[in-house]
């Protein structure tokens, strides 16, 4: 049966990643030396060739107690049925070939479906916390994933195929039996092994001289066994529970037609044409795209009940310089404050506005004699920054947003009550004060001392179900606090920490206290509801308290570093 095999693709790698959680201290020195060591004898990494544009290595095994938190956390959807009913609603406006797929990946949950725990995986073969492997050859993926029986996954897969109506061809190769999907030019490769599932896609036309390479037969002349992974890892300090980037590089060098080995044998294979681009342009996606080499990720601490990951977009040491000073230290901005969820930003705006246009005018000048620069569009876009980063704006240095509780209504679902502050900073936080008379002149009449002193806004007049609203102001800070508590604790809000590192944007949550709040009245409204809408609700609810009985606090942070643009992301589990 013939596949889309650009559907077959997503799905493979999204089933490898779902397995891979299943791949995916004594002391800091204690955990490094561990994952240093783990990386380091990871045999599989001898198969992946040293240019490869992608990898993504699980060279430990996750705790065990962590692996079955985030297998639940993962596996909501699929243990209630609630996937499949939704990619059953998808089936009205598929494709053919969008049908098959559907039928195969319905079956795959259909198997899985109450098994997303230790016990029900196990009784398909698979473990809870194996590790795993993916990795380009060229542009195509490559998959390891490790089992615990092969037989109970052989038996898994034929249900699945059965289930599906979809029938593969099978073969063996020396101790590896394998099932064969032909997708156009393509062949999905689904195999098993003693101790591995194999997933891999492949251009037919070449499909038995790669096959040895996928199978690890044939290894590599050079790979990234050869300490360049563990280099990698040990100077981003990751931890080996599923570790990777993407060469930004090698993907430019396939582009231009100026890769080599396994990368242009599989573009020349598939049929594909480099760009026909001129020397000038040539040079110029080369320049830029040196500036951002690769993405990096990888997990930065782990245990039982907390996971970090820390992803990056790498950069030239130029760019990096100008990336650390794009954000302005906001008090608060970045900082636990322990409420139910927070927003905020800081940035520097001045510096954001003269970053861009230096990075517009080196492209007018990179770019020189380049048929994808527009330089009259470079020209223009910069004299488009100047006015939306004008000087009225360029004084405000950012926010923090922050609701430490709320009482939700359970007939409307609207609050009753709030306890929140805002936080702005700014040069001249009076002058933006004043800004907002323009829309209220009660507002405008307010005369908010700079010694921090709370001062009533009167937002009742504006709005009869506004809640108390109380303005302050102290050195380049203007803070509002709302709730029946305000003015208490606006001092605080004026005096909150700075970070450490100033994030360009932080974001916080807690999914327990979050459902704290709005499950009740949720539940109220179910019990209220009727039919499809009740059923609707229900779902909703079931999911958030399912979500709140696992995860704890989720914290997200972006900043620049002297490495590049920083994506941090912090769990904690129950």
């Amino acid at each position: 049966m013939k596949l889309s095999y650009g559907k077959l693709n997503k799905y493979l790698i999204a089933g490898v990643l779902a397995i891979g959680v299943a791949g995916c201290s004594d002391s800091d020195k204690a955990e490094k030396a561990a994952a240093k060591e783990a990386v380091a004898e990871f045999n599989l990494l001898a198969m992946v060739p040293a240019d490869t544009p992608y990898v993504a290595a699980s060279s430990r095994e996750m705790p065990q107690g962590l692996s079955e938190k985030v297998l639940m956390a993962s596996g909501l959807g699929i243990n209630d049925g609630s996937l499949r009913k939704e990619l059953a609603s998808m089936d009205a406006d598929a494709s053919d070939a969008e049908k098959s797929m559907n039928k195969l990946l319905d079956a795959l949950l259909a198997e899985l479906e109450g098994k997303m725990n230790a016990k029900g995986l196990e009784s398909l073969g698979l473990p809870i916390n194996g590790r795993s492997l993916i990795y380009g050859l060229g542009i195509l993926p490559v998959a390891w994933a490790e089992i615990l029986d092969a037989q109970k996954v052989e038996a898994f897969l034929s249900r699945v195929e059965e289930r599906s109506g979809m029938k593969a061809d099978k073969a063996t190769r020396g101790d590896i039996s394998y099932r064969r999907f032909v997708m156009d030019d393509l062949v999905g490769i689904l195999a098993v092994n003693k101790d591995h599932l194999i997933m891999a896609v492949l251009p037919v036309k070449s499909e038995a001289e790669m096959l040895p390479m996928v199978f690890g037969e044939t290894k590599p002349a050079e790979s990234l066994a050869n300490g360049k992974f563990k280099d990698f890892t040990t100077q981003r300090k990751f931890l080996g529970y599923g570790d990777g980037y993407v060469d930004l590089v090698r993907f430019a060098e396939m582009a231009l037609g100026e890769s080599q080995g396994i990368n242009a044998d599989v573009l020349n294979v598939l049929g594909v044409s480099p760009s026909d681009l001129s020397p000038a342009c040539r040079t110029f996606v080369k320049t830029t795209i040196q500036s951002v080499p690769l993405i990096s990720f990888g997990f930065t601490d782990v245990t039982d009940s907390r996971y970090a990951v820390k992803a990056t977009v790498e950069t030239s040491s130029g760019v990096a310089a100008w990336l650390q000073k794009m954000a302005s230290p906001v008090p608060g901005v970045g900082v636990d404050d322990g409420g139910l969820l927070s927003f905020g930003a800081g940035f520097n705006l001045p510096q954001i506005r003269d970053g861009v246009k230096a990075m517009l005018r080196n492209f007018a000048e990179t770019g020189k004699g380049c048929e994808l620069v527009d330089e009259e569009g470079l020209t223009q876009a910069m004299q488009g920054i100047d006015m939306m980063l004008n000087p009225m704006l360029a004084g405000i240095k950012g926010f923090n947003l922050t609701v430490n509780d709320v009482e939700v209504d359970p007939q409307t679902m609207s609050p009753k009550s709030v306890d929140a502050q805002l936080l702005l900073a700014a040069a001249d936080p009076k002058g933006m004060f004043g800004m907002l008379g323009m829309f209220n002149p009660q507002l405008a009449q307010l005369d908010i001392p700079t010694d921090g002193t709370p001062v009533k806004v009167p937002l009742e007049t504006m709005s009869p179900m506004a809640p108390p609203t109380f303005a302050a102001i102290k050195g380049e800070t203007l803070a509002l606090k709302v709730g029946e508590k305000a003015p208490d604790g606006i001092d605080k809000v004026l005096s909150a920490p700075l970070a450490k590192v100033p994030p360009m944007l932080s974001v916080s949550y807690n999914a327990g206290k979050l459902f704290d709040v709005v499950g009740p009245p949720m539940k109220s409204m179910v019990d209220s509801m009727q039919g499809e809408e009740a059923a609707d609700m229900q779902s909703a609810y079931d999911s958030m308290k399912a979500a709140a009985n696992i995860y704890g606090k989720i914290d997200f942070r972006m900043l620049g570093t002297d490495k590049g643009m920083e994506f941090d992301t912090v769990v904690d589990l129950k």
